[in-house]
């Protein structure tokens, strides 16, 4: 009998390999310390051999990762661009048919640029705290100083202000290089590239791969390597920081505020020579960035160095270096000849130096612009799916708006991180001068943009409707949305099982987890809602920056201040509250975004309660953005990828088994092995079967493919390319596990017909291929442990699987989305899909009365 080989792939949770095969003595066959596949070191009494690929060393490990949480908009910034709803080409080697391929590249033109203003806003959040608020405003101060003795300047004396500008600048410099940094960390397959040699010369050698059209997809390999785009977008991100910090600091000298009295006059030239030039590199930055600029052709090169990708470009390289001796040389005119500190009085008030305001007030309305571009694009694409014919729970999600959602909400989660930080930041060295307000004169005063008290007003009705949204889940778990007989429904689980041993509370229990888990069938609900209230805010704070810019012109600011500054309801005067309200909240939610970060990756029950955002945020290639979690996708696909082919190349049978996040890199795989074997034949027919796929079976289980990734990513897992996989790839060798206790997983290979989720059996049920199913109400029995519901190649298992303890087998847990591998009805869903393989195009429900189903 040929090799049979069952190779289990963990979900983001990181599960490790013991409890994958439970078992403890295990060996590692293949693959390295990132993405490695073990097996027991014993072989089993009987076929198949299990092995376990684990790759969560890439989703865990030291805390340092949580910090990544905190650049969650960048995240969302890339994720956007998968949800555009967009044509790909399911096939190497077929001829591309992208329809309306302009609008599609304007958007990725907008999400680009979009990306990098959140990189400009952060940079200019940094720059304008450490320069403004605590270098200029709280360092001209002693009675600053002295309350705030961590400050590393003389409370005696205003400490020289050339000083305190060296010491400012650099931590907008720090975060540049942590930026950067950052951005290096990838997941590159194979582990190492070879660069050329003198026995391999450059014509020769592998080169970076470049993907074939714009659009790209799961079944090309290209797409998984790291794109040659995502250096040099991080170069010009980094250099565009570069070049606004020079920016700020060169407009803060040459046109100093009360308080600063100007330097040498040829230094003031030459300080305006070198704003134009960071200006200049700047633009030129922009235009890189939307051009979506990289070497190509015999220009792309990997780099020698192994620091990188891609070998970047000289010119690239010489723009920023000229972008840091601008900033350099700033800093060495303003130390020696610049503007000095005064001590002639200032006013009651401090003042922003000058340059503050209006950078962010730019970066607020090209978010707010660039919104707008993605919003009509987008909705320029949408009949590029066909939407309408999709079934009910495939149908995109929000409408096929996923992406202007998505990114409405990283601006909203930016501009809020930005305000919250300054504020919470002039908070903690003195007193905020609010707009109208008599700030007291026990503290000492500091003075913010008036776009930040705009933001943050607008957080604190973000929150508001965020604990109403909160209300609603709860009304729904309350009062279920299942059905009022929603305990009977459970009951008819257990028919096998006698009266007295399915008490009240048991049932109770289980009723209770199903209704904890439909709660996920309502979140798109929820984020929806709080996605369209996010794109409202953004355009709005984005316009009252916008109108800000134009001069002699502020009646956005002052509207706002008219309607809200003035209002006191209950005696707590309004603007005070919601300012406080916002600002808190964003603080809340910075705060616990480290800390479930830090839980994440320490403990497996915390990780897969953020795993879904993991998930979704890590799993695709850099795109839109350049900074964010280094992508486990393409590292994962490929390695199992060419475990499936080393198995099966000699005729041995491989069962493939997906839990949650893995069951998305089991599919991506098949589309793997599908492509290299069209390739490798050189037959371009989709109906040819490939040889090795006829070899290969498919078990998903805690899947979220159908309630989550095919409705928010349709162009690279929608329906269309799922049936493809079960019908014409897989010749029908799929089958998903699914419990209505799981909180995360669900149906994926049927629905009802209704459209509608939910656990109801009166009703029939569609196969993903369109064929009726009709459920069996007592569902199908084989001895005392296993059990399962059949509808088409859809198997719902009851949770938990045994409630009568039997002597040597205690009664099981209630597992929700955890250890299918636990219940016996998996084996048998194993055994069933080695049987299928090499059946032909037999149809494998021909064979439930003859084979698994009928128990022998």
């Amino acid at each position: 009998m040929s090799d049979v080989v069952e190779i289990r792939v963990h979900g983001v949770s990181g599960t490790p390999a013991e409890a994958l095969l439970q078992v403890t003595d295990l060996r590692q066959v293949d693959g390295d310390d990132t993405a490695r596949f073990l097996r027991r070191s014993t072989p089993p009494p009987e076929p198949p051999v299990r092995e376990a690929f684990h790759w969560g060393n890439m989703t865990s490990g030291s805390v340092s990762k949580a910090l990544w949480l905190l650049l969650a908009p960048f995240g969302l910034v890339n994720l956007a661009r998968y949800t555009l709803p967009m044509a790909v080409s399911k096939e190497p080697g077929e001829e591309a048919k992208e329809r309306r391929r302009w609008a599609r590249v304007t958007a990725d033109v907008a999400l680009r640029l979009l990306g990098l203003a959140l990189t400009l806003m952060l940079t200019a959040t940094v720059a304008f705290v450490a320069l403004d608020l605590v270098a200029w405003q709280c360092g001209n101060s002693t009675r600053c100083i002295a309350d705030n003795g961590w400050l590393p300047l003389s409370d005696k004396q205003p400490t020289s202000w050339a000083l305190r500008l060296l010491l400012a600048v650099a931590a907008p410099v720090a975060l540049i290089a942590l930026l950067v940094q950052f951005g290096r960390q990838v997941y590159l397959y194979p582990p190492t590239q070879v660069p050329p040699t003198e026995d391999q010369p450059a014509d020769s050698a592998q080169k970076p791969e470049e993907w074939r059209d714009g659009v790209g997809g799961l079944a090309h390999k290209e797409f998984w390597a790291t794109s040659p785009r995502a250096p040099m977008l991080r170069l010009f991100h980094t250099t565009g920081s570069v070049a606004l910090l020079a920016i700020l600091v060169a407009y803060a000298l040459v046109e100093p505020v009360a308080g600063l009295r100007g330097g040498d006059s040829w230094a003031d030239e030459a300080l305006y020579a070198l704003f134009g030039a960071a200006a200049l590199i700047g633009l030129l930055c922009v235009a890189l960035t939307a051009a979506g600029y990289h070497p190509k052709g015999d220009e792309l090169k990997f780099d020698p160095t192994g620091k990188d990708a891609i070998q970047v470009p000289r010119t690239c390289r010489v723009l920023r270096w000229i972008a840091w001796g601008v900033l350099l040389a700033e800093i060495v005119i303003a130390f020696f000849f610049g503007p000095h500190y005064s001590s002639q009085a200032t006013g009651t008030e401090p003042v922003n130096l000058n340059g503050s305001e209006w950078v962010f007030n730019v970066l607020y309305a090209a978010t707010a612009v660039l919104l707008i571009v993605l919003l009509v694009m987008t909705l320029v694409l949408r009949p590029v799916l066909q939407a309408d014919g999709l079934p009910k729970p495939f149908r995109p999600m929000w409408g096929g708006m996923a992406c202007p959602a998505l990114a409405s909400f990283a601006v909203l989660l930016a501009t809020g991180f930005t305000a919250g930080f300054a504020i919470q930041t002039a908070r903690l060295l003195g007193q905020i001068v609010q707009p109208r307000e008599d700030a007291p004169k026990d503290r000492f005063l500091l003075v913010l943009p008036d776009v930040f008290h705009v933001t943050a007003l607008l957080w604190s009705g973000l929150v508001v409707v965020a604990v109403l949204c909160g209300f609603y889940l709860v009304f729904r778990y309350v009062v279920h949305g299942l059905g009022r007989s929603i305990k009977t429904r459970v009951r008819t689980d257990y028919l096998d099982v006698p009266a007295q041993d399915l008490p009240e509370r048991t049932v109770s229990k289980i009723a209770k987890a199903w209704r904890r888990a439909s709660l996920k069938y309502r979140l798109p609900d929820v984020l929806g809602c709080l996605s369209l209230l996010g794109f409202i805010f953004s355009l709005g704070q984005g316009a009252l920056a916008g109108n800000a810019l134009l001069p002699g012109q502020d009646e956005g600011f002052e509207l706002v201040q008219d309607a809200f500054y003035d209002r006191v309801w209950l005696g707590v005067k309004f603007f005070g509250l919601a300012d406080d309200v916002g600002v808190w909240a964003l603080t809340v939610l910075a705060a616990g975004l480290v800390f479930v970060g830090m839980r994440a990756f320490r403990s497996p029950q915390w990780r897969r309660t953020v795993g879904v955002v993991w998930d979704l945020l890590a799993f695709w290639p850099r795109l839109a953005h350049p900074i964010v979690p280094p992508p486990y996708g393409g590292r994962s696909v490929l390695a199992l990828t060419k475990r499936v082919q080393d198995k099966t190349a000699d005729g041995g049978k491989v069962v493939l088994s997906g839990h949650s996040q893995g069951s998305v890199i089991c599919v991506a795989a098949v589309l793997q092995v599908a492509a290299a074997t069209l390739e490798q034949s050189g037959e371009p027919k989709r109906s040819d079967k490939p040889a090795q796929l006829s070899q290969v079976a498919l078990l998903t289980h805690g899947s979220q493919l159908m309630w989550a990734y095919a409705r928010l990513f349709p162009a690279y897992l929608g329906q269309p390319l799922l049936r493809d996989v079960y019908k014409t790839h897989l010749n029908r060798r799929w089958l998903n596990l699914h419990r209505w206790s799981d909180y995360i997983g669900g149906p994926v290979l049927a629905y009802p017909a209704a459209g509608r989720v939910r656990p109801e059996l009166v009703e029939g049920w569609t196969d993903i291929d369109g064929i009726p199913h009709t459920p069996d109400p007592g569902g199908t029995g084989q001895g005392a442990d296993v059990w399962y519901r059949a509808v088409g190649p859809e198997i719902q298992l009851r949770d938990p699987h045994r409630i009568v303890a039997v002597d040597g087998r205690p009664v099981a847990p209630l597992l929700a989305h955890s250890s299918y591998y636990a219940d016996p009805a998996y084996d048998a869903a194993v055994q069933e899909l080695v049987r299928q393989i090499g059946l032909g195009r037999l149809r494998w429900w021909s064979l439930r009365r003859l084979r698994w189903w009928s128990g022998s």
